[in-house]
């Protein structure tokens, strides 16, 4: 349920790239409210905040949210402030307007627990496509649930003549192919965002691992619970640093190709630094969102083709005998990316530390200021594992094989200070 229409047509569209079951969607909740009386109890509920408000609470009033045990979740300009959880405890988890596509569909797949799917066409509604002018995508008409027809080609205009007839016909939708899906949905994604003034459009590429943290998450027995905490804290800290023009331009730019190594990279690290300190248990919002931060722009001031063989050059930094400008500039990046952490508005040296020091290692051999174990953080030091962690699934053949070698190696490998704290944490709580 949403008000705005446009919003309500981008979640349904989300939800049809992978959901089973039906999908209703409403302007008017009394009409959603008619729809649940009829049909019986949903999966879930997503609804706009200003359904559970005084203003409009006549869904909230009329329906036994607590007897339905149903899966709710809100949206929210204001997600971030907790008013709304704190007042209705029967909110399972809250998303921050302007939606991203991936972090919605990452909530809501966290939350069900009903199977997939992969259809071969997804649903688009004809006014949304007159909404986007010239075709983008081939357009096909549902003569059945496995024959589709193409009406429109590619680059093809679609005007409201067009339109017209197809709605005297009764037909309220058309249909684009499962693989246009997720570049259809991030144009949608971009054009709402620009009529909502989003200072921060783009920035959801840097976070486009959803499948990858799927599968951690379910290998590691991480609640739903802990995925939404991480869903929460990467939006707070996006929200952050969306204040600061330099950084937030910065980071457009880093994050401009979704597929580079780089961007992958910091992408997967700043969900899984949210989700394993939230897993752990003491590792806090506030903390969460420092490692967020810290993630996003640990390597902002690092070439992009370093990331094409970091390792080497990781080898490079931690030997003070190289004086090669190329490998001091690399060596000094942390000093340079934490300058620009310094020029926002409310200045954390937490976050400052986690930069400076994501290149020590535990017996004094990192760099640039060659820290050991007593000397290095505990923010920092999640922060390495969780980097190490990374690694791994990037060298790996497969997510779980790799987690399971890092579980091996770390038990014999962290061993001293906040980095045995730490991974005894997470092992204990691996083991359940």
């Amino acid at each position: 349920m949403d008000p705005n229409p446009e919003i309500l047509n981008l979640q349904e569209t989300a939800l049809s790239c992978f959901y089973s079951g039906e999908i209703f969607a409403f302007e008017d909740s009394l009409r959603a409210l008619e729809v649940i009386q009829k049909k019986g109890v949903p999966e879930m509920i997503i609804m706009d905040h200003r359904n559970l408000t005084e203003d409009d609470s006549l869904f909230y009033r009329h329906l036994d949210v607590e007897k339905l045990a149903t899966p709710l979740i809100v949206c929210s300009e204001n997600a971030q402030e907790d008013k709304f959880m704190n007042f209705y405890p029967l909110v399972t988890a809250m998303i921050e307007k302007p939606l991203s596509v991936s972090s919605f569909t990452y909530l809501v797949k966290s939350i069900s627990t009903l199977q997939t799917r992969q259809p071969t066409h997804v649903p688009i509604k004809i006014p949304t496509l007159l909404r986007l002018g010239m075709g983008h995508f081939d357009l096909y008409l549902k003569l059945s649930d496995k024959n589709f027809v193409k009406i429109i080609h590619k680059g093809e205009p679609f005007f409201d003549s067009d339109a017209n007839k197809l709605f005297s016909k009764g037909i309220r939708e058309l249909f684009i192919k499962y693989e246009d899906s997720k570049e259809f949905l991030k144009f949608l994604e971009k054009e709402m965002n620009v009529e909502s003034g989003n200072t921060v459009e783009g920035i959801s590429l840097a976070i486009e691992n959803v499948e990858a943290i799927e599968q951690i998450a379910k290998f590691m027995n991480w609640s739903p619970s802990v995925l939404v905490s991480a869903q929460k804290s990467v939006s707070q800290a996006v929200k952050i640093l969306s204040k600061n023009n330099n950084i937030i331009s910065v980071l457009k730019r880093r994050l401009a190709n979704p597929t580079s190594a780089y961007s992958r990279h910091v992408g997967l690290l700043t969900y899984m630094v949210c989700a394993f300190g939230s897993s752990i248990g003491w590792i806090g919002e506030s903390g969460q969102v420092k490692l967020a931060m810290a993630a996003l722009l640990h390597d902002v001031a690092v070439d992009e083709a370093i990331y094409e063989n970091l390792r080497e050059w990781d080898k490079r930094a931690s030997h003070s005998g190289d004086k090669s400008p190329d490998t001091i500039r690399y060596r000094m990046h942390p000093f340079e990316a934490s300058k620009l952490v310094k020029t926002l508005d409310a200045f954390s040296p937490d976050v400052d530390q986690i930069i400076l020091q994501h290149h020590e290692v535990k017996d004094g051999s990192g760099f640039p200021r060659a820290l050991d174990s007593v000397r290095i953080g505990h923010l920092p030091a999640l922060f390495i594992i969780v980097e190490d962690l990374v690694d791994f699934i990037d060298d790996g053949e497969n997510i779980e094989t790799s987690i399971t070698d890092f579980i091996t190696w770390g038990r014999e490998y962290y061993d001293s200070g906040h980095f045995k704290k730490i991974f005894t944490a997470f092992e204990e709580k691996l083991k359940g």
